[in-house]
């Protein structure tokens, strides 16, 4: 069962933080639907090479934010709200059964390690004095590690197989970040609240105790969906 989200080419933290840029553009309407968007345009807003603005275009493709032209460059893709809220919630069900699951059967020291290693990376993200952008960066691969491992390592493939027909809409990668800078204090509070429950999905993982898990990671994933911090 192949991963759709493999389907990019390996992103660094500098490209991230591109990805990052132009996926907020896009939420917040600078980058609007029907809008052309090329490697040219990319490397020119930004002034970087066209090789991070080629990666992080094919990121965005991937998170189903804007889809490959006929001839050169991409087009943004409108974003139907209604449609992702629901997407949403389908997404929340599937990581709950996968945290449910991985309670009942149990996690080996591995997958705990990599829960632990996911949380700890958070914490010293957000106790760090990073710009914003490397922030913003450190906590969604620390956020995704943590989300990838449960729903990857739960001891039922099917989860995970039903996930990936979800993940080629917009935001519904796991781990993907928005983040509003003209509310840093917000922000900062709401990701350390995120990084509080997974403490305690962890905790009932390691309790062997599903129906917690479960209910504490759909509680987790169903918050106010990532991409409406930058409409309100």
């Amino acid at each position: 069962m192949q991963n759709l989200m493999d389907r990019s080419e390996p992103v660094s933290t500098s490209d991230k933080r591109l990805v990052t840029a132009l996926r907020q553009m896009i939420l917040d309407g600078s980058l609007a639907g029907g809008d052309k968007i090329s490697e040219v345009r990319v490397s020119e807003m930004f002034d970087v090479s066209r090789t991070p603005a080629r990666l992080a275009l094919r990121a965005l493709e991937v998170e189903g934010l804007i889809r490959k032209r006929t001839g050169r460059g991409y087009t943004v893709l409108d974003l139907n709200f209604g449609d992702l809220s629901k997407a949403y919630e389908v997404r929340g069900v599937l990581e709950a059964l996968a945290a449910g699951t991985l309670a009942r059967v149990g996690m080996d020291a591995e997958v705990e390690k990599e829960l632990v290693d996911a949380i700890n990376g958070i914490d010293n993200v957000l106790d760090s004095n990073l710009p914003v952008d490397e922030l913003v960066a450190g906590y969604q691969d620390a956020n995704t590690a943590f989300h990838e491992t449960i729903m990857r390592q739960c001891g039922n493939d099917l989860i995970g197989f039903a996930f990936d027909r979800l993940a080629g809409l917009p935001l519904l990668k796991l781990g993907t970040l928005v983040y509003n800078v003209e509310k840093a204090d917000e922000e900062l509070s709401r990701l350390r609240f995120g990084n509080m429950q997974h403490r305690i999905v962890l905790d009932a993982l390691r309790k062997g105790d599903g129906l917690r898990a479960e209910a504490m990671m759909r509680e987790h994933a169903n918050q106010v969906p990532v991409y409406t911090s930058l409409l309100v």
